[in-house]
């Protein structure tokens, strides 16, 4: 496998293919292609072209005021919806400029330094990185420079969005919470965390393709997916000890809670190994509702309920909601996504090393060997450039099958919500009806769906691999298109939920309840 892996890094190092305009038709492509699923959404959210409830929800949503609710509903998805067309637009811009000589014209005149016709401005942030002191002269240290640059950069483009999205979309639909202190607080923070997780990170990644040696595809992407999954490993207690209660407030659930109550009989119930009930502050900033534990495998786990869920649901549906939680405990779902993650880092790892000693593709961007600060390749000892730029350049181009992999794992994720959700019908029709209840009801409060709190540095952010069960998150109570939502919803849509929770009840010859 390793000689055909090479044959193939040898045939990408024709200095023929046009790699510059190879990698931005790739970036403008595969934004072309969200703007086109994108567009397939809009009509759903149309109030002229769908003034009404889909008809299929019709008997699940009875409340009296479900049409205003529908139409808020509407409103606010197609708010963000065109929102995330901008965001891709600007993020276009911004690729395109970073990727390109464009701005040299404008740079030369406020007294920057420029290179030849090849000078791409992410050439300058390399050369810029060079000069932080102690940088110079080392790959890793001048790549860490470079990281923690990009990753300023990148916060203070990304300010000016989440200032809109927070203070302007959330605001105007009733569910930002947040003040301009916690913003600012929440940016410096996430700053702060981002320069101490992915620093490291990269330097860690980068000694292991140094110290992997000549001729080791395959063994730097055995190194490299040891230290990911160590890595994940220390993240799963990190997060919520450490990164969690910088940005969120943390007290025990109180003991004369009916809510308590019914969650500790649900945990003995299924031998669930319950350490303690948390409540978070999530009203702090959103409405938005949520419900996660978290836990290494084999010892205690922690439940964390927002407040927002706890005023906007009854106990027998904050128990609905925690017994589908355990649906993902008792499935050993977490195990199963963190397995999967590691089975795609490593195949994303191995595209990666097919461009490790690229000349021609990082010599389309202004890396010379002339102009590399004589910075040896890992594998060849030829100067190629830094592999920090190979690293970003390779995930650009793989971008396209990334978008495939995406249905991929959204489909396996589908799948598993299905599953939990048939858990908690097992444990008894009145289970699966509150359930139902509590999907209806929260989301006739929340617009849209609740949030997931998931491993992040940022309270907003996502990501489903460690040993903290995501919520069930349900999408929409208007129309969507299947292939929008295949490739944008990785939990199945409120009717399709329900749909399934009447199948898994019909099973068990069980009435059902609207």
């Amino acid at each position: 496998m390793t000689a055909v892996l090479q044959e193939i890094q040898q045939r990408l190092q024709d200095p023929s293919i046009p790699w510059r305009q190879t990698v931005l038709a790739v970036v403008l492509g595969v934004t072309a292609f969200e703007g086109w699923i994108g567009s397939r959404q809009k009509p759903y959210l149309s109030p002229i072209l769908h003034p009404s409830l889909p008809a299929a929800l019709r008997p699940y949503l009875t409340s009296p005021n479900i049409h205003e609710t529908y139409t808020k509903s509407q409103a606010y998805a197609r708010h963000k919806l065109d929102f995330s067309s901008v965001i891709n637009t600007l993020d276009l811009a911004e690729t395109g400029i970073l990727l390109t000589g464009i701005s040299a014209p404008l740079l030369a005149k406020l007294g920057f330094h420029v290179g030849g016709k090849d000078w791409t401005l992410l050439k300058g942030f390399w050369d810029a990185a060079g000069q932080v002191p102690g940088a110079g002269g080392s790959e890793i240290r001048q790549s860490m420079a470079f990281v923690a640059l990009m990753t300023v950069i990148g916060q203070v483009l990304s300010i000016p969005k989440e200032l809109y999205k927070n203070f302007v979309m959330e605001e105007k639909h009733g569910f930002n919470k947040m003040t301009k202190g916690t913003f600012i607080g929440d940016q410096i923070k996430g700053l702060f965390l981002s320069l101490v997780l992915e620093v490291p990170l990269i330097a860690g990644l980068l000694s292991i393709i140094e110290w992997a040696g000549q001729d080791a595809i395959l063994r730097i992407v055995a190194y490299a997916i040891g230290f990911i999954f160590l890595v994940q490993l220390i993240m799963i207690p990190l997060f919520p000890y450490v990164i969690a209660p910088m940005f969120n407030k943390f007290t025990p659930l109180p003991e004369d809670s009916p809510a308590l109550a019914r969650v500790k009989g649900l945990a003995e119930r299924l031998n669930f190994p319950l350490g303690k009930v948390w409540v978070i502050n999530g009203s702090l900033r959103s409405s938005h509702s949520n419900a996660y534990f978290y836990g290494l495998p084999g010892l205690e786990k922690q439940i964390v309920i927002f407040d927002t869920l706890l005023e906007k649901s009854s106990p027998e549906e904050v128990e609905a909601i925690l017994a589908h939680e355990l649906g993902h405990w008792r499935g050993h779902h977490i195990v199963f996504l963190l397995a999967a993650s590691l089975l795609q880092s490593a195949f994303s790892l191995t595209i990666f090393t097919l461009f490790l000693s690229n000349g021609p593709l990082l010599q389309s961007f202004g890396f010379h060997p002339s102009l590399s600060s004589k910075l040896l390749h890992p594998l060849t000892g030829a100067q190629t450039g830094p592999t920090i730029i190979t690293l970003f350049l390779a995930s650009t181009l793989f971008a396209p099958l990334s978008a495939f992999l995406h249905f991929l794992t959204n489909t396996v994720t589908r799948a598993l919500e299905y599953d939990a959700d048939a858990f908690a019908v097992k444990l008894g029709s009145d289970m699966a009806r509150n359930l139902k209840k509590a999907l209806v009801g929260l989301h006739e409060k929340n617009l849209v769906r609740w949030r997931t709190c998931v491993l992040s540095p940022s309270p907003s952010d996502s990501s489903p691999s460690n040993d903290i069960a995501e919520s069930s998150r349900p999408q929409a109570i208007y129309g969507v298109d299947h292939i929008y939502s295949a490739y944008n919803h990785n939990h199945p849509t409120l009717v399709e939920r329900l749909e399934a929770l009447d199948a898994e009840l019909d099973k068990k010859g069980e009435k059902k309840d609207q």
